[in-house]
């Protein structure tokens, strides 16, 4: 897939006076990662319970379209291939999934829930690349994520990261192999994230500990 069939997507869509049909992704969940951290089989770091909110997505990644970048500083959004959800609402529950997965905590772990119930900490997240590349000589997808973990009863952030993965894309021409190179980058972004956490709070356990 690349840029320049967007555009002439777009071209189509003008000259003709309709558009190619939409068509709609979601994100899937890599089948394998490398097992996370568990220092001589100890409990997680955390007894607590975490909120995971949906994530920010700033600028086209708020758009619904697939975005690709072309070189460093070109970038654009498929008119007709768009998420299926929210790319934020998506990450969002990848991550709850993950972070259960990781071991990041023996408590309740919950994307978006509901209104009235408070849990112990939060987890944020934000979009800085969820990009489709088209290189000189190659397509790959590039997925960057920033994350905090928040406790809620002082308002201070226990643990901050990011993590930056790069997928390439086996059958260039085809967005579901886009997508699946994309679910994958994220997929390995979000183990990261979720280890890098566990990490630290195994190192400096008084952070997660709640205050008095």
């Amino acid at each position: 897939m690349t840029a320049t069939l967007a555009a002439t997507f777009a071209a189509t869509g003008c000259i003709r006076g309709r558009l190619p049909p939409r068509e709609f992704y979601r994100l899937t969940r890599a089948d394998s990662l490398p097992a996370g951290p568990r220092p001589n089989g100890g409990p997680p770091p955390l007894d607590a319970s975490i909120a995971v909110s949906a994530y920010d997505t700033p600028g086209i990644y708020a758009s619904g379209g697939i975005a690709y970048r072309v070189g460093a500083t070109q970038y654009g959004v498929y008119p007709s291939r768009e998420w299926a959800i929210p790319l934020g609402e998506m990450l969002g529950a990848l991550t709850e999934t993950t972070l259960r997965e990781r071991g990041l905590s023996t408590g309740r772990i919950t994307f978006d829930p509901p209104p009235g119930r408070s849990e112990q900490y939060v987890w944020r997240g934000a979009v800085r690349e969820f990009d489709e590349v088209d290189g000189v000589a190659s397509v790959s997808a590039s997925v960057a994520l920033t994350a905090q973990l928040v406790r809620v009863a002082d308002d201070s952030i226990v643990w901050s990261g990011s993590a930056h993965e790069v997928e390439p894309v086996r059958e260039t021409r085809s967005m579901s192999a886009v997508v699946a190179a994309l679910s994958a980058a994220a997929s390995r972004a979000l183990a990261r994230l979720a280890d890098s956490a566990s990490a630290a709070l195994r190192r400096s356990p008084a952070a997660g500990a709640q205050p008095r």
